[in-house]
């Protein structure tokens, strides 16, 4: 089971979950497989409460749709010397480390671009 994607081929509606852990729903992407290319897919809505994203069109013409998480890979924290240190600030740095390493491992990105390969 994948933890930094979701992969449909059930595509009768517009809005699908997401992966289960994010650090931003923003940084949620859906790409859509017609049966030789990958293509990114509009999202005109999201909601990290109910961890959904909404099409702005059923992906009828796809095959299959891949919700996936691409983490920053940007540091969210940054430590300073003499700061105070917090446990959001240290939950927040270890949680984008392992949402990272997860989407590496898996490579969710569909056109390779977040990880170590190309899936189909």
């Amino acid at each position: 089971m994948a933890n930094s994607y979701e992969e449909y081929t059930s595509l009768s509606g517009t809005t699908y979950a997401v992966p289960s852990n994010f650090l931003s729903i923003d940084d949620i992407i859906v790409k859509g497989y017609n049966g030789s290319t990958w293509t990114t897919l509009t999202i005109s809505q999201r909601s990290a409460s109910a961890k959904t994203v909404t099409l702005s069109s059923a992906p009828s013409s796809y095959q299959k749709i891949r919700v996936y998480r691409m983490t920053s890979s940007s540091p969210l924290v940054d430590f300073a010397n003499g700061a105070t240190l917090t446990a959001s600030d240290l939950d927040t740095s270890y949680q984008q480390g392992l949402l990272l390493s997860q989407e590496v491992a898996e490579d969710a990105d569909p056109d390779g671009g977040s990880g170590i390969g190309n899936i189909s």
